[in-house]
């Protein structure tokens, strides 16, 4: 396919997304209009306000203002405000991510060269946002090149991860070349590093993602945990609310929207960092400082604190590190590797899974309101660099562990047997050794014997009899055996009729 028709096809599939996006956006918005408002007022400020949601779903801040009731509402004092919100509904970024990432997949399985498909799809999404931020410029609060370029470059981000991806899981063309460019480069510095840097920068992708999936998970259960935990308080809010139907069903789409939000704020409680509601406000789980809120029924989830017990927290991060690192380290081509390469390919999984926490941080921080209500969510940095040093610890010990030799440590460890003492004693050293002696066994008398010959050797039988330790050679000691005075001592021993028995034995018939 040639670079001009990918760039084309990128471009409408960007729009088509921009479209969608557009559409979930301005349903509600045109419920709202014709259920709350009866289409009273402007249509103009309705479309405004659908293009002014999509544009902070697309990280543009926009400027609101606020009547003295709404301000009551939201536990501000009773007086019209204006003020900057930033803080995305990250539901409706997300689904602009993915929908980007899965058209840049899409496009890289097609062909293609260069970046022709990522410039295509910016240009289509960059004259869809330059349509909505000419509809939304009332309430607009950056210029409108802002508002064009700020959308483009998170669709941009996402096609193009999407695209790299795919070219580099299909191995194209430009692929392979820029790779082996890489290595050149590396070459004069580390021949051997040049040589393995596909497969360890395979393996740094792969701990960094499980990672990074290990920690939102985590952050899911606490977020979930939160939920349940806080139910009543989730309940009273909004009862407290007193809102009719379609007022409740537009809170749960909002709180739909900003659930997201409430994940990152989960992540970055579990590091032990926190996170704020307001300036001078911190929730962590050590301490909860909080000052007042708005009424919205998300917020009583917000967990208390756990004092000396919210270490725990941040030692469940290490934990999921241990694990990621011992699943990683149990790879047989893993374990094989150099022991630097064993802690390096950790270390920069740590670093980028930290890297990764910064911008899910950042996108959970922002402004919802006037005054002490600018400063909301986590400090990036700081929620970034905990996660990145507790799990880089956690995978560390989980690979270091596997690549322990088991079988060869404990043939290095002398066994110790528990309940078990040597106690030598005399008896046993002298006690002597108890050979096998054939003893003969009596047999019937044969009639008509013949006399010019001895009687045919009998049957035996196998005894144990204790014989003192010798000096003799085995030649002699079986003689000895077979002594007379030897025959004669074991008979003493016997019953008469063997005596008598045995006797003959050693005695010519006749």
């Amino acid at each position: 396919m040639k670079a001009t028709l990918t760039a084309v096809i990128a471009a409408i599939e960007a729009a088509a997304i921009a479209l969608a996006v557009f559409v979930a956006v301005g349903i509600p918005g045109v419920l709202v209009w014709w259920l709350a408002l009866d289409l009273a007022g402007d249509p103009s400020q309705a479309v405004a306000g659908i293009g002014g949601v999509w544009l902070l779903a697309h990280l543009v801040p926009l400027t609101f203002s606020l009547t003295p009731d709404s301000a009551l509402a939201l536990g501000l004092e009773p007086q019209a405000l204006s003020f900057v919100i930033s803080l995305a509904p990250l539901t409706l970024s997300f689904l602009t991510a993915l929908l980007a990432f899965r058209s840049g997949w899409r496009l890289g399985n097609r062909g293609g060269s260069g970046v022709a498909a990522p410039l295509g799809g910016a240009a289509g999404f960059a004259a869809a946002a330059g349509v909505v931020a000419l509809i939304a410029t009332p309430v607009l609060a950056a210029p409108v090149w802002v508002a064009i370029l700020v959308p483009v470059l998170w669709f941009g981000a996402w096609s193009t991860c999407g695209f790299v991806a795919r070219a580099g899981a299909s191995g194209h063309d430009w692929w392979r070349s820029a790779v082996r460019q890489l290595q050149r480069r590396l070459q004069p510095l580390s021949p051997l590093g040049a040589a393995v840097l596909p497969t360890r920068a395979r393996e740094v992708v792969r701990q960094a993602a499980a990672s990074f999936a290990a920690l939102l998970g985590l952050g899911a259960l606490g977020l979930a945990g939160a939920i349940v935990v806080g139910y009543v308080e989730i309940v009273t809010l909004s009862q407290g609310l007193q809102l009719d139907l379609l007022a409740n069903l537009l809170v749960f789409l909002a709180q739909l929207a900003v659930l997201p939000v409430a994940w990152a704020w989960a992540v970055a409680w579990c590091t032990g960092a926190g996170f704020a509601i307001g300036t001078g406000t911190s929730v962590t789980p050590f301490d909860t400082l909080l000052g007042p809120l708005p009424s919205l029924p998300l917020l009583g989830a917000i967990p208390q604190a756990w004092g000396n017990a919210g270490a725990l927290a941040p030692a469940l991060v290490v934990l999921a590190g241990v694990l990621v690192g011992a699943l990683a380290g149990g790879s047989r081509e893993f374990r094989r590797v150099p022991l630097l390469s064993a802690i390096l390919v950790p270390v920069f999984a740590a670093a980028f899974t930290g890297l990764a926490v910064v911008g899910f941080s950042a996108l959970a921080s922002g402004a919802i309101g006037p005054g002490r209500l600018s400063e909301v969510g986590p400090a990036p940095w700081l929620v970034g660099g905990l996660a990145a040093a507790e799990l880089g610890a956690g995978i560390l010990c989980g690979v270091l562990a596997r690549r322990i030799d088991h079988a060869r440590l404990l043939e290095r460890v002398p066994r110790l047997r528990l309940g078990e003492r040597e106690k030598p004693t005399e008896a046993a050293d002298t006690l002597p050794l108890t050979p096998l002696v054939v003893t003969p066994v009596e047999e019937p008398a044969v009639s008509q014997a013949p006399t010019s010959a001895l009687t045919p050797a009998p049957a035996t039988e196998i005894s144990a009899v204790p014989i003192p330790p010798s000096d003799e050679s085995d030649e002699e000691s079986l003689m000895r055996e077979y002594a007379w005075e030897n025959g004669a001592q074991r008979i003493d021993s016997a019953t008469p009729s063997a005596r008598t028995s045995r006797w003959r034995r050693w005695l010519p018939k006749g």
